[in-house]
């Protein structure tokens, strides 16, 4: 038996002031096949594809569905408190609000 290798979804990460955003495509997939863990320093997206119907029999295959994993390194830069997720039409979107530390900071200069 061959062994399932897991996709790694392409993703695009995008940040303003406040928050990191991933676009994962993901396709194949629905919301309840997806989880998404955030353990220590690390954010783990995962998923189950859906099985093409039985009735069918493939003709031409030019590439093989398998579930979906993906890890991110996330520090200390995001809250693990506001984290917000959202899935439609084959494209996760993860919301991911900076920590403090993470966020621009103004230093005020003292004159001596």
């Amino acid at each position: 038996m061959e062994e399932k290798r897991n996709l790694i979804p392409p993703v695009d990460i995008y940040e303003n002031e406040e928050k990191f955003l991933l676009v994962l495509d993901m396709p194949a997939t629905d919301k309840q096949n997806i989880e998404i863990e955030c353990e220590a320093d690390t954010l783990t997206v995962s998923a189950k594809v859906h099985e093409v119907e039985k009735e069918w029999k493939p003709v031409v295959s030019e590439f093989r569905l398998s579930d979906y994993k993906r890890t991110f390194n996330i520090g200390n830069r995001v809250n693990r408190d506001s984290i917000n997720a959202k899935y439609e039409n084959g494209i996760l979107t993860i919301e991911l609000a900076k920590s403090e530390v993470a966020k621009p900071r103004k230093i005020e200069v003292n004159v001596a």
